[in-house]
């Protein structure tokens, strides 16, 4: 009976993985249309602050050098600090007039700002650009050069790590891997904190969302537009190099992944969202939802069919097992194991989080 179960939960847990090979096999011979050179939309890059002093600055200093046409370019600010921020915004604004500052008069989260931002702005593609990341020159260009292709309706450009770190980097390499076969076959889930919408497609983002670009990537998508994403569009930014604040920020991520899921259940195996509903979606379900409580419970009944096999004690090979998985981890090698038991273990705070504490919106920095 035992190893009937273990089959069974092993069987479930590898449902995704069957998902993901059926996409890579799908996706064979596919690519998405770029016109790098060509397209130049009118662009609204928006950017949310709070008590970002030391790095506005630099933040906008780099949006200025990025190589596309300033008349076809306007800079928004949105800002909730109580430190210089604001002072430092105003004096940019005095110099350029296309860039604004929407002052808000307390905080009250990333999604209410960004709702004001991507309703101030005038350009045809509103561009998401957290404060924290910095661009290469031709990072906006290769962004909304997928938007030469009218059914582009959201476009994710891709994380380069400048302050690496191995586990990270094992979860990041995986990641970009799928997203660039989800957007082949169909659409991408998961978007990054520098991303790109059509104007008009745009609804006001749920002020208590955690997940701000994948819940407009999501909305976009079923109304019928592909959101994809663009390695070659990439940004850099720092990751926290201890494993408490990468914990912290990941398990928060993951909370608002599946608190986006868990609201939006009517895609799964949905045929009217076409491969996105049927294969996409179904597999960001099972690897975030699903399998992450599967995982402790499989290994859990392998130990104690080993157990019963080899007549060694369940509490010895459980010791062994966990000091193996707990080395690795913190030695961060090999890298794509690391990374899957950060992402299962942030996963699993994150749902514990939302199960027994509801949504957190309001984020905290993470040094």
């Amino acid at each position: 009976m035992m190893l009937v179960l273990i089959f069974a939960v092993a069987a479930l847990y590898a449902f995704p993985y069957v998902l993901l090979l059926l996409t890579l096999l799908r996706s064979r011979g596919r690519s998405i249309a770029m016109d790098v050179m060509g397209s130049t939309p009118s662009v609204s890059i928006v950017i949310a602050t709070y008590n970002e002093a030391n790095k506005i600055d630099r933040k906008i200093e780099n949006i200025l050098a990025l190589d596309y046409p300033r008349e076809k370019m306007d800079i928004i600010v949105v800002d909730s600090s109580d430190d210089e921020t604001p002072d430092r915004i105003r004096r940019w604004e005095k110099s350029f007039s296309f860039i604004r500052l929407i002052k808000e008069p307390r905080r009250r989260g990333l999604a209410t700002a960004l709702n004001l931002g991507y309703a101030a702005a005038s350009g045809e593609i509103a561009v998401k650009s957290d404060c924290d990341i910095l661009h290469p020159p031709d990072a906006l260009r290769k962004l909304v050069a997928p938007f030469s292709d009218s059914q582009i309706g959201g476009v994710s450009g891709r994380q380069i790590l400048s302050s690496p770190h191995s586990t990270e980097m094992g979860y990041r390499t995986t990641v970009d891997k799928i997203r660039e076969i989800q957007s082949k076959l169909d659409s991408a889930y998961m978007f990054e904190p520098f991303c790109a919408f059509r104007k008009e497609l745009i609804e006001p983002i749920s002020e208590t969302s955690v997940a701000d670009d994948g819940e407009l990537a999501l909305r976009i998508r079923k109304k019928g537009f592909r959101t994809v994403f663009v390695s070659d569009a990439h940004f850099y930014e720092k990751t926290p190099t201890s494993m408490v604040n990468r914990l912290r920020q990941k398990s928060r991520r993951g909370q608002g992944h599946i608190q986006l899921v868990l609201t939006n259940l009517k895609i799964l195996f949905n045929s009217k969202y076409g491969s996105f509903g049927l294969i996409v979606f179904p597999t960001m379900f099972f690897l975030m939802v699903v399998n992450p409580w599967l995982l402790p419970l499989l290994g859990v009944g392998i130990l104690h069919f080993l157990s019963e096999l080899i007549g060694v004690s369940f509490l010895l090979l459980t010791i062994l097992a966990v000091t193996f998985l707990g080395v690795s981890y913190l030695a961060g090698l090999p890298k794509l194991l690391s990374g899957f038991l950060e992402s299962q273990i942030s996963l699993l705070l994150g749902g514990l989080n939302l199960l027994l504490r509801g949504p957190s919106y309001i984020w905290d920095k993470t040094d």
